[in-house]
């Protein structure tokens, strides 16, 4: 039996016995081999069916979420009916998909019932219509401002995401704005973060940021990557808290200002996702105040692995441009009155530990408790170095997810950057998440002409050519003469030497190997001709910096994921969803640990993945290991 083959039996031999475990015990599965205690059960959002309806054909397509928390106590047990104006459209329950067709005649109100072992459950809200195709949220006020990123956020407790959004004027004169809508375009409020949003105060570097600039993609905001907002249910009362960088002169929903001895000192502020009023905050970190405000990135870990904290990435620059970056991790606690601190971690540049563009938060190690992978090392869940990368150096983009249905755990893919004569040892690295090790490392041009010529400035990983088990990854490389270049498979190696869109992944149409998202375009890789097809092009939409949408996920409906984009002047956003027929059913990917924690960081925007195998080879998805608050 070859390794492959033995990797094979010891991981289907898992996967079915932790299914099992679930189907029984309603959900409670053992520790991983390695762990002495049981894996904690997350809480997470308690949300509702996700119904939407959208045009389709001679009639209206309808899908809806088969909840994470429902799988893991019923698995296969658990079937659907679809109801018209009370009328019950199917004839037996629908227990292979999470969709439907609806052809028959005149308009109504459409429900979803759960039947569980022959027990038909309470209806489900109405469905989200989306008669243009589209929801449409009406951006209000505010001319010459555009979006940069969207937080999805249960605010009101009514299982329904609202979006919370950053809206930049990208000049100086005024400040970025924080808002947030509801997917049916009703505004609830705006946070104005003021002059400290654009005025930049003392600091040492290029780039230094505004002290309560938002989603930086200037000078102004920051170096290009910052976000400085996440939005989530921190203190588990079912609703959601924003959480954002503020400073003298915000001004939140109900007027009230934020204060401060100087126009350069930074808070942490906790505010009300329902009403956009402050309910507390503190002052960031002092380790770098010498050197002005920091930039850096917000994002949610369960560090303990029952409840989620807030994790801060703070960065400043010493030096002229181009000059040294410092950076260090706070992570917070919220218990619904009190913001207070739980480990603080400052990186050691002499580690060799190196910042990426944007930071992940993942159980790599399968205990239940998330990392923070930051580019070429993961900090622990306890607030300790877990490892460097060997010989890696800054890149732009890393993606984390289990790339290999064949291989245990998780593995990471990462890109390498070479300028100003800092030159990477390699383009590309493919390695074990659980430990840093590579696995397989691309390979230079033997005669480099200059650092352009060595430089990869972004890479994707993605499940994109069925003839061959897991995923593909590639990188921006044009040449394809290069070693580096092409298409390679996780398993296989080098299987295309011509690559597709480098940007994202989405779960689109009816299949679960992934499609590509760039500007707002869908596209599919053939992987037979080497060359991609248009299979969605939305029209009077735009795309921002980067080309990315402001968001993209699984926010409604079937487990495919939604694009959101903003108009073409600016006025609103457009939330689109998929059509494609589906046979395949799976849980909210909303309810996937790893996925939904991938929504809390925006930054320099990368692709979302499961913390299990999702493609083509998937036959069924482990159940996770989730609560809902108790309130």
């Amino acid at each position: 039996m070859s390794g492959v083959d033995r990797r094979n039996v010891i991981k289907g031999a898992a996967a079915a016995a932790a299914v099992t475990v679930a189907a029984l015990l309603g959900g409670l599965v053992s520790a991983p081999a390695g762990h002495a205690t049981e894996i904690p059960r997350r809480i997470v959002e308690n949300l509702d069916r996700g119904l939407v309806a959208t045009p389709s054909g001679e009639g209206t397509f309808l899908s809806w979420r088969l909840l994470g928390t429902e799988y893991a106590r019923y698995g296969d047990a658990i079937a659907f009916n679809v109801y018209k104006n009370g009328r019950r459209l199917n004839r037996e329950p629908i227990r292979k998909s999470t969709t439907y067709q609806d052809n028959s005649r005149g308009t109504g109100t459409y429900t979803v019932r759960a039947v569980v072992d022959g027990h038909v459950q309470k209806p489900s809200p109405a469905a989200l219509l989306l008669t243009d195709g589209y929801a449409e949220i009406p951006l209000a006020g505010a001319d010459g401002y555009t979006v940069q990123h969207a937080w999805p956020g249960d605010l009101d407790g009514d299982g329904r995401y609202e979006l919370v959004v950053s809206r930049l004027s990208g000049t100086r004169d005024r400040p970025d704005l924080l808002e947030a809508y509801t997917l049916t375009g009703e505004r609830l409020w705006r946070v104005d973060l003021g002059p400290g949003s654009y005025t930049q105060v003392g600091g040492n570097g290029a780039n230094d940021p505004a002290p309560a600039a938002i989603s930086g993609s200037t000078a102004i905001g920051g170096y290009r990557n910052d976000d400085n907002v996440t939005v989530y249910d921190l203190d588990s009362d079912g609703r959601a808290e924003v959480l954002a960088h503020t400073a003298a002169g915000t001004t939140f929903a109900d007027g009230s200002q934020v204060t401060a001895a100087s126009p350069a000192n930074q808070f942490v502020s906790v505010i009300d996702g329902a009403t956009g009023t402050e309910r507390t905050r503190q002052p960031v970190p002092d380790d770098f105040v010498a050197d002005g405000p920091s930039g850096g990135h917000f994002g949610i870990a369960y560090l303990d692995g029952e409840h989620p904290s807030l994790v801060t990435k703070l960065v400043t620059r010493v030096g002229a441009k181009r000059g040294a970056f410092r950076v260090l991790f706070q992570t917070w606690d919220f218990d619904g009155t009190n913001l207070t601190r739980r480990w603080k971690y400052v990186v050691d540049p002499t580690t060799g530990a190196t910042s990426f563009h944007q930071i992940r938060t993942v159980d790599v190690d399968g205990d239940g408790k998330d990392e923070i992978a930051d580019g070429n090392y993961v900090v622990d869940s306890d607030g300790t170095l877990r490892y460097v990368v060997d010989r890696a150096i800054h890149g732009d983009r890393f993606d984390i997810a289990d790339l290999d249905p064949d291989r245990p755990g998780l593995e990471g893919f990462a890109i390498q950057q070479s300028e100003l004569g800092i030159v990477s040892a390699f383009p590309w690295y493919y390695y074990d998440a659980d430990t840093g090790e590579r696995l397989v490392t691309g390979s230079h041009p033997t005669s480099p002409v200059s650092d352009a010529d060595l430089d990869t400035g972004r890479g994707n990983a993605a499940d994109i050519d069925p003839g061959h088990r897991g995923y593909e990854y590639w990188t921006s490389t044009a040449d394809v003469t290069r070693p580096g270049a092409g298409v390679f498979n996780v398993q296989d190696g080098k299987v295309s030497t011509t690559t597709p869109s480098v940007n994202f992944r989405i779960w689109w149409d009816g299949d679960k190997a992934s499609e590509l998202l760039d500007f707002t375009r869908v596209e599919k890789w053939d992987p037979a001709t080497e060359s991609s097809a248009t299979v969605f092009d939305p029209a009077g939409v735009v795309s921002g910096a980067r080309n990315a949408t402001p968001f993209y996920g699984d926010l409604v409906g079937d487990w495919r994921e939604e694009i959101l984009a903003e108009t073409a002047d600016h006025t609103a956003l457009r939330l689109y969803t998929t059509t494609a027929p589906t046979g395949a059913r799976v849980y909210t990917l909303a309810q996937n640990p790893a996925y939904r924690l991938g929504w809390t960081v925006r930054g320099y925007l990368q692709s979302t993945y499961t913390d299990y195998y999702l493609g083509t080879e998937t036959r069924r998805v482990p159940a996770p290991h989730l609560t809902t608050p108790a309130h």
